[in-house]
């Protein structure tokens, strides 16, 4: 984390982007990966400067996420899920536009945008 930052505000920053991103069919399929992700979140209480999460997706297996180097319950088996989760910053609304495009390589990366 490039700044602290209530953990619970982190999860619903997640499902606003999630929300931005999906249709109304991927986001019915998704509503309790949603909810858990946020719980997720809200039993960690504070992420600090230098604190870290890790989204990822393994096949046959589903979306892991990591908070501090320590994997948080079961895989997420929806696949939809990982999909919507990146959709926060390579969908049509991401939540910062020039991290897409340096993301996608077609431009600069930003400095300090959290």
């Amino acid at each position: 984390m490039l700044r602290d930052i209530d953990a619970n505000e982190l999860g619903r920053l997640f499902t606003h982007g999630v929300e931005d991103n999906i249709t109304r069919a991927e986001l019915v399929k998704i509503v309790p990966d949603l909810i858990r992700m946020g719980q997720l979140f809200a039993d960690q209480k504070k992420l600090r400067v230098g604190d870290n999460f890790v989204i990822d997706w393994v096949p046959a297996n589903g979306t892991t996420i990591s908070v501090k180097g320590v994997a948080q319950g079961e895989p997420f088996q929806e696949p939809v899920f990982f999909t919507a989760l990146l959709r926060i910053w390579l969908g049509k609304s991401p939540a910062d536009l020039r991290l897409k495009e340096a993301l996608l390589g077609h431009a600069e990366a930003p400095k300090n945008n959290f």
